[in-house]
Order: C-alpha cells, then structure tokens, then sequence
C-alpha cells in the first residue's frame, strides 16, 4: 500500500493544463486501465481526494458467527458502516437467534432481512447513504427527545399514567435515530469520498447533538418511570410551586429548541444570549422551584429530587449545544488566544 509520494506536476500546451501521474501500483490494484474513469473531488479544506468510480458501487461485508453476544456483534457491525450482515451459525450447531436477530432488526432504521437457509440470516443496508444528509435525522432525534421531555412535565402535572407510558414507548424511535445518525457519521469521517460537503469537526459536533438527544430521551424516560411509581407527587406541592414548574417547563422546552436552531445556522449571538437567559432566568426559577421542595417533609424531598435533577440536565444540555456554537466561531483569532 503506497502511504505517501511527492509527484512534480506537468504542464502542458500553453500552460492550461496540469497533469499528474497515477502510482502504477495504486492503478493496478484497482484495475485501472487507458478509458477508465476516476472521480476527482475537492473536500471542504480544499483538498483534492481521487477514487476509482467503480468503488462507489463496493457494499462493506460483515460476517458473523452466532454466539450469545450476536446482537452487539450486528450492532457494532451496523454502527461501523456495513450494508450486508450475514450471521452464520456454528459448524455442526443448529441456528438458535433467529428470532432475537429479526428483533433488532426491527430496532435498527434500514436494515432488513433479505436471505435466510437454516444455518444463516442475511441482512442488508437499504438507505443510500450517499443521497441522505444526517442533519435531518440529527434535527428529528433532538426534536423527539424534547417533545417527550415536554410531556414528561405534563404527565407530572396532571398525574397522567397514560402519558408517562407514551413517553416511555417513544425512546425506542430516538434510540434507532441516534444509532443511524452514529452509523452515518461515522462512515463519513472514515471515507473521505463522503466527507466533501462537512467537515470533520463538524461530524463531532453533530454526533454530541445527536447524543444529547439520546440523554435526553433517558432522562425523560426515567423521569416518566417515577410518575408512574408516585404518581400522586405532585400533590404534595401548593399551587404556587406548580405554577413555577409549568412554567420553567415551558422555558426549557423553548431553549432547548432555540439552542438547535443555534447549532444548526451556527449562530453566535443567539447562542450566547441563549446561554445567559438560561443562567439568569431559568437557573433563578429552579433555585425557587428547589426552595419550596426543600421545606416538605424529607421522604417528599427525596421523591421530588429526580423532578430538579431533570431541570438541571435539560439546562446543562442547551448551554453544551451553545457551547459547541461558540467554539466554532471563525470569528476568534486562535493565534491571539495561543499568544496570550
């Protein structure tokens, strides 16, 4: 494998065009031949990457052996990019997964159940990955995990068992968005023919969104568990600390929308008046909010703590989205920050 060469550029007619030289080695490894076509294309650091057209057409294989541990072999393999799965069973062992190997298919958006004999199961990859743009999977993760967070509040308030169950069912949908947009990331950061329209940093970025969403789910998830265990709670608040709840609810769920708005159009002011409103506004009311809790009895306290620990992460993930905001401000002059 040729891992680096220096080539002297050609020149050639009245200096219009330029001309390089192809490895013969590299050339011959993929079958390239006077007529065959390589596909030139710039990143966005302006570099220039060159692959054979041929290879865009190539599935990533991943092979399997059942064994007790296969369905995080088939999610590893999801998650590092593969299009065809196939799980075989042991020589001269009868294929005892199948029905758990269908069940997280299930769980994993694109990939489907295309072949099985009695020893094996194929799954394939059926999302062209190279038309789709992660952002809107990204944008509908977040958007998910926020409206459940919002009703996770309404399920407080008005001892609603239902709601709280509905909250819980709708993680599953964020766990399957959250593992197709790490698989999707991660093939672009891998394979540079991916990469042309983002940049790395940028898949980082997004996959911290992406996770943030995830946490959130959880959160709310483990949130509604708990009204459903006490769902007589909040009865134990007066009115006016209710009101505050209601209201800080309705706060959040506003910034938590704005601070994706702020990642996504990569603004700076916004980010920034975002995190202070969050620091002064919310953060107050929350201390109010804790306050009033902490004057019932200390069974009450500690029932009602995991109501003021969702606030505080909820609060926290919108200023770390603001945060990743700021940081990509081409605006700073790292050399005047590395001088000082």
């Amino acid at each position: 494998m040729i891992t680096m060469e220096i080539r002297k550029i050609q020149v050639t007619g009245a200096g219009d065009t330029r001309i390089i030289s192809l490895p013969k080695e590299w050339a011959e490894r993929h079958n390239l031949d006077k007529g065959s076509n390589i596909i030139i294309k710039e990143l966005t650091n302006g570099d220039l990457i060159i692959y054979p057209q041929d290879s865009l057409s190539e599935k990533r294989f991943s092979r399997i052996i059942e064994s007790d541990h296969v369905s995080r072999d088939i999610l590893a393999a999801y998650l590092l990019g593969s299009d065809v799965i196939i799980v075989s069973s042991k020589k001269g062992e009868s294929f005892s997964k199948r029905s758990e190997i269908k069940e997280l298919s299930r769980q994993l958006i694109g990939l489907e159940v295309l072949g099985e004999t009695k020893d094996s199961i194929e799954l394939h990859f059926l999302i062209g990955e190279e038309k789709e743009n992660p952002k809107k999977y990204v944008k509908r993760c977040f958007s998910i995990a926020n409206l459940m967070q919002k009703d996770a509040f309404m399920a407080f308030l008005n001892s609603d068992i239902i709601l709280a169950d509905e909250v819980i069912e709708r993680d599953v949908e964020v766990n399957r968005l959250y593992f197709l947009i790490v698989r999707m990331l991660k093939i672009m950061v891998d394979d540079k023919r991916e990469i042309s329209y983002l940049k790395s940093t940028a898949c980082l970025d997004w996959r911290m969104v992406a996770a943030y969403g995830e946490d959130l789910g959880d959160a709310a998830v483990e949130f509604a568990e708990m009204i459903k265990n006490s769902p007589e709670m909040k009865d134990k608040l007066s009115k006016t600390t209710l009101s505050k709840i209601r209201t800080l609810s309705e706060l959040t769920t506003d910034v938590l929308k704005e601070s994706l708005e702020s990642f996504f159009s990569q603004n700076v002011n916004v980010a920034e008046k975002l995190k202070n409103r969050i620091r002064n506004q919310l953060q107050n009311l929350h201390t109010e909010i804790q306050e009033d809790i902490s004057k019932l009895e200390t069974e009450v306290v500690w029932k009602l703590s995991s109501l003021l620990n969702f606030f505080k992460l909820l609060r926290e993930t919108a200023i770390d989205i603001g945060d990743l905001v700021i940081a990509n401000d081409t605006s700073i002059d790292s050399d005047s920050i590395n001088n000082e």
